[in-house]
């Protein structure tokens, strides 16, 4: 699987889980009770959890793509020569 594809999919996983993730932490603290609304700490976890989920997401599905479908050395090697930065 060429590199570009793995990254792609990390990418597209990484912004899903954000979305999924955002929507929950919403969808809990935001219009809870009497009219609450998320600041202050809740807001900062909430925007600091989302980013790290991302990323740990992206980084989950990169590592899974990557040893299921490895690069053959002497390919990469052959690329390499051949001026293909994959």
């Amino acid at each position: 699987m060429p590199r570009y594809l793995r990254w792609i999919s990390a990418a597209t996983a990484g912004m899903t889980i954000q979305f999924a993730v955002q929507v929950l932490f919403l969808a809990l603290f935001v219009g809870v009770g009497k009219n609450k609304t998320l600041g202050g700490g809740a807001g900062a976890f909430v925007a600091f959890s989302a980013t790290i989920v991302n990323i740990v997401a992206a980084l989950a599905v990169n590592d899974w793509l990557s040893s299921r479908y490895p690069v053959d050395a002497a390919k990469q090697a052959e690329r390499q020569d051949a001026g293909d930065p994959r």
